[in-house]
């Protein structure tokens, strides 16, 4: 009954869409009833909704509505529509079709859209295409709506999605950049121009920064070092061709110097295309070939006349093109030994590839959704239809896989296999927060037991048969049997072996590598993210975690409180203490701020048991302060001002073994400044110590060794804060 209906509806709809384009005067009832009933339409119904956007993309982007006044008063109801199809569907696997289509439709209305806005203001209606627009342009250039692989290997996938997006994207390009001259067809040049000044809420200067920075974008990718598929660098081509006629004066010379300076043979192939070389050769050959015509373009239609220099480069770089193209037809097409002869064009691509293979892509399936719910769409990294997909690993005896699995891990980089781990985490856990049943048949180990259990169930023991697990691929239904357990260890518990238990130097030696290994994470650079410190900044200082983004400083923190909170044993504690004051001996003066987090560390995890304020005397605060500063102060110099007075007044605790310690500085003839300047800081600031620096400079001026100059100095500064 649900399809004879379904088919009555669809018959309904063509009609319907027959009647408004043979009499546009019924077009307003027709899309008003069209767009209803998509959005009353259950998000699973893609054959109604399909229809319904079939119609509305032939009346605005085949334009079979001639009228451009009809279209633009009806432009602003296809939002809802738009917004529902794409941003309110919570469909975990949006339709291709119904997205592609959608793109195309967003294309054909943003510009009529943006002049109602600016005629008939709407800030509701803006700000929800405002969402669609920016959601869109945020999946640029991902797979969407395909789920992802990798950033190169999906620069190839959902090409009609892509392409789609990409014109959309010089749509919103032209209408928010300003118009280069006053053109009487409005219809033909709609743009930021039209904003008034009292606009309500269109800002020019925000939409053509957005405008800019997506053309910058659209630069970016063409000069990227990776060889783009020829359906996405000629659509990317066209529409900057389009905006090189509108808009020139935002990017014509960058154009043309692209055209002149794109060199095929200098970008590399896609990491896991590479031996398709008669495919990456086509690519090649075609790019080049769009290259070609733009040139014929620029120099036909008098776009250089202006340049003769530049006409001749352009012409040269012509010439060059047409030798390269006969030489290729010469050669063969199936001919796909390496075109690269020249040593130097080998070299750039080498070193480009070197690159390229530092931005960590190390996987072919990084997405981080499993395509299935199962534990092979999980742990799957390579390409879905390789043929090792298809190999049974229960199939090898247990001793022989092992020794694989631990000659595996042995070769493997910390890297890669902390990425493929992390992928493989994010797998899991998308299905266990997004999907009630999607371990149905899984196993899932339970969260308060140390050790793996699986029992077998009523069914099991009145059927003898092992539970299986239904996997959904496509439109294909898979049902597999869950062998990894054995039908004795089906009857009744399978534990994992308790580890054995690690001696003290054991322990100590892995403690080690735990330092070193935090030790060069420290080195390398932190990408911190701005949205994630925004929001710690406007945290509750109370409620603040320890590190809610990591950061340069962060490892310091994690190895203090190791030392001081996470470690029973005393020894290996100490360990740790000595391996971090070892890494800030080496470089103490520009590891300041560190040194000053890991004392204030110490200092407070001696006191929060107690009830003073004073740590012990000879326990850990004290020793490394002491430590500190024999380290620091027979290297500061008289520039180093500013970095010593902060370490002691932000040390938490000083007495007058420490502050003794600044008497050789005072002594020094060439930084008895920098000495006395904090002795000067302490007696003004830090009250707590007045005493034990007034007894300092009374020392040295009692003293017998002290030379005038230096008794001079201490007697000011006892005159004018210690005058009894």
């Amino acid at each position: 009954m649900t399809t004879e209906l379904d088919s009555k509806q669809l018959d309904q709809l063509k009609e319907a869409e027959k009647l408004a384009f043979d009499n546009p005067s019924f077009f307003e009832q027709i899309l008003d009833t069209t767009i209803s009933i998509c959005l009353g339409t259950p998000c699973n119904e893609f054959r109604l909704q399909y229809q319904c956007l079939s119609f509305i993309h032939k009346a605005f982007f085949e334009k079979k509505i001639g009228s451009f006044e009809l279209r633009s008063q009806q432009s602003v109801k296809v939002i809802q529509l738009l917004d529902y199809l794409i941003i309110r569907n919570e469909e975990r696997s949006p339709n291709y079709l119904i997205i592609q289509k959608c793109i195309d439709i967003l294309n054909a209305t943003y510009d009529l859209i943006f002049m109602q806005m600016v005629q008939n203001p709407n800030e509701d209606e803006w700000e929800r295409l405002s969402d669609v627009r920016d959601y869109l342009l945020s999946q640029w250039p991902s797979s969407y709506p395909l789920q992802p692989y990798n950033p190169e290997t999906d620069l190839s996938r959902s090409i009609a999605c892509k392409t789609s997006l990409i014109k959309l994207m010089g749509k919103i390009i032209q209408v928010q950049l300003p118009a280069s001259s006053s053109v009487n067809d409005i219809e033909h040049d709609i743009s930021v121009s039209m904003i008034k000044s009292n606009h309500p809420f269109l800002l020019n200067s925000n939409l053509s920064s957005q405008a800019q920075n997506l053309l910058d974008n659209l630069f970016a990718v063409l000069n990227d070092d990776v060889l783009l598929p020829t359906g996405i660098f000629t659509t990317i081509m066209s529409t900057m061709m389009t905006l090189f006629k509108s808009r020139p004066k935002f990017l014509s010379n960058k154009f043309i110097m692209f055209i002149l300076a794109y060199e095929s043979q200098l970008k590399i192939e896609p990491r896991f295309e590479r031996e398709e070389k008669l495919k990456m050769k086509l690519t090649k050959r075609f790019n080049d070939r769009v290259d070609k015509c733009l040139i014929s373009i620029l120099l036909n239609k008098g776009f250089l006349a202006k340049d003769p220099g530049l006409r001749t480069r352009f012409e040269n770089k012509f010439n060059y093109l047409l030798d390269k193209a006969r030489d290729e037809r010469q050669r063969g097409i199936l001919n796909v030994d390496d075109d690269d002869d020249d040593p130097e064009v080998k070299e750039i691509k080498k070193q480009k590839i070197e690159a390229i293979q530092r931005n960590n892509m190390l996987f072919y399936n990084e997405s981080k959704i499993a395509r299935s719910h199962d534990y092979k769409s999980i742990y799957n990294l390579i390409k879905p239809n390789d043929q090792l997909t298809e190999f049974d690993m229960s199939t090898i005896p247990t001793d022989i896989l092992v020794s694989m699995v631990v000659t595996a891990l042995q070769k493997v980089s910390v890297a890669k296999l902390v990425k493929g781990l992390t992928i493989v985490f994010d797998r899991y856990k998308d299905l266990t927060t997004n999907t009630d049943s999607a371990f149905q048949g899984l196993y899932i180990p339970s969260t308060n037991e140390g050790s793996l259990k699986r029992k077998r169930t009523d069914d099991d023991d009145k059927d003898g048969a092992r539970t299986r697990m239904k996997t959904d691929v496509g439109n294909e239904t898979s049902n597999e049997i869950d062998d990894a357990y054995s039908d004795d260890e089906l009857k009744g518990e399978f534990l994992v072996p308790v580890p054995r238990e690690f001696s003290f130097n054991n322990k100590k030696e892995h403690l080690g590598f735990i330092i070193s290994n935090f030790i060069k994470l420290s080195a390398q650079k932190v990408k911190q993210n701005k949205s994630n410190l925004d929001s710690s900044m406007q945290q509750n200082a109370l409620d603040k975690l320890a590190i809610s983004s990591w950061n340069d400083e962060s490892w310091v923190k994690i190895l203090s409180r190791l030392a001081t909170r996470g470690l029973a044993n005393d020894e290996l504690a100490n360990c740790m203490r000595k391996s971090i004051f070892n890494y800030f001996k080496d470089d103490m003066r520009n590891r300041i701020d560190e040194v000053i987090e890991w004392l204030n560390e110490e200092y407070y995890s001696e006191i929060r048991d107690g009830t003073g304020i004073q740590p012990l005397r000879d326990g850990h605060y004290m020793t490394y302060c002491a430590f500190t500063l024999d380290n620091l102060i027979p290297f500061l110099e008289s520039s180093d001002r500013k970095i010593f007075i902060r370490l002691m007044s932000e040390l938490p605790y000083l007495d007058k073994s420490l502050i003794s310690k600044i008497r050789s500085l005072c002594k020094d003839p060439v930084r008895s400044k920098l000495g006395f300047q904090s002795l000067l800081y302490l007696i003004m600031f830090r009250p707590p110590v007045l005493h034990d620096c007034l007894g300092l400079l009374t020392d040295m001026l009692n003293d017998t060794s002290s030379d005038d100059a230096l008794k001079k100095e201490c007697s000011t500064y006892l005159k004018k804060y210690s005058p009894q």
